[in-house]
């Protein structure tokens, strides 16, 4: 400590810190296994991260209620063919998918109209559903607020009927499936309804909650049989929208900190591209517009452009660059020429997102962090 007050005098004696320039933002990391392979260990790490973070998220007065944290892991099979079996279904090797669904939690009626736009929209592209699943929460550790506005929590078991539809096929058909039940959800009108995930790969988990209290909140966290390559973890400092169980983090690709000082032109942009977007992976290509749905925080709207381009075959560093290009892309001096004529092409495709301070996402492929620090899984 004494040499940390040493060095923190000699940066302010030369005009290198100034107090005046702390900024509060958000807590975002990753824990990667390097090897490839999952492990318990992973998500007990990145758990524990999301607590070395909790100085980076808000407090509400009652102590308990933050603006929201969250971590990303990938399914792990053993944990979900017993809540299968538990429903009454026989497990068949099928890819398991996984549904992490936000409901009304007061109002049965819209429960139940939500439930049923999703299994309408499943068997109508080809999936069987094996059953919901009331995720278990230990509410204790709420604050009021975020236990007023909590919302049910479920996730809806399921599969693709034909087996040989696996991996990057199958993801694409989930994520149009996933985009026709959001857009008829708002054409119903269905009130708190959201989605934190929806794939055969990985999970999310995530709430209004501290970031200390989120394995205790889910008590699904402390089953020794999750494992994971990586785990996504944010901590939320909320500045530009108000908390809400739905804008905590991650979102489905990546988990953001800072604010997008471009949004308004990124948004524009990004329905301009709408207008010639075609594509023979998806059934209609409709089916996944708008790209960025209305009312959408900064974050969100990242996330949706970065998935969208992920899902359509773009690897997340590649993605990354599109989306956010290094700030030395213009220096002739400094790189290569073939790189300034990467960075060249990926302009003419895509607006960069100015502001972001830090990112970490996956396409399930690769987990990567802002400071390109890349692993291939």
């Amino acid at each position: 400590m004494n040499q940390y007050l040493k060095n923190l005098k000699l940066l302010e004696k030369n005009h290198v810190y100034s107090k005046k320039m702390e900024h509060d933002a958000c807590g975002v990391g990753l824990v990667a296994s390097i090897d490839g392979k999952k492990s318990r260990k992973v998500i007990e790490y990145g758990i524990e991260a999301l607590k070395a973070v909790w100085h980076r998220g808000a407090v509400d007065a009652d102590g308990k209620t933050g603006d929201g944290a969250g971590i990303h892991i990938e399914i792990s099979s053993d944990f979900f063919i017993e809540k299968i079996e538990m429903s009454g279904h026989k497990y068949d090797n099928s890819e398991i998918c996984v549904g992490m669904i936000f409901l009304p939690r007061n109002n049965y009626s819209a429960q139940e109209s939500c439930r049923t736009l999703v299994e309408s929209e499943l068997t109508k592209n080809n999936f069987s559903i094996y059953g919901w699943r009331q995720v278990p929460v230990n509410t204790a550790v709420l604050g009021e607020k975020a236990e007023q506005t909590r919302p049910e929590i479920t996730q809806v078991l399921f599969k693709y009927n034909d087996k040989n539809v696996t991996g990057k096929k199958l993801e694409i058909k989930l994520y149009e499936s996933r985009r026709k039940i959001e857009n008829r959800a708002i054409e119903n009108n269905l009130k708190d309804f959201y989605i934190c995930s929806f794939s055969s790969k990985s999970i999310i988990y995530k709430g209004m909650f501290l970031a200390e209290a989120l394995s205790d909140f889910y008590p699904d966290l402390q089953d020794q049989r999750l494992i994971s390559r990586y785990a996504i973890f944010h901590q939320r400092f909320s500045t530009n929208t108000a908390p809400s169980w739905d804008l905590a983090q991650p979102f489905r690709a990546l988990a953001h900190n800072g604010e997008i000082n471009t949004l308004k032109g990124n948004i524009n942009w990004m329905k301009v591209h709408e207008q010639e977007m075609s594509s023979p992976l998806f059934e209609n290509i409709e089916n996944i517009k708008p790209v960025i749905p209305p009312g959408n925080s900064d974050s969100a709207s990242l996330d949706n452009v970065f998935e969208l381009l992920n899902i359509s075959g773009q690897p997340a560093p590649l993605a990354k660059l599109m989306l956010i290009p290094d700030a030395w892309s213009k220096k002739s001096m400094v790189l290569p020429k073939d790189h300034q004529r990467l960075f060249n092409f990926l302009n003419s495709t895509m607006e960069p997102w100015d502001g972001p301070a830090a990112i970490a996402a996956t396409d399930n492929e690769w987990i990567m962090s802002f400071f390109h620090l890349l692993y291939c899984l």
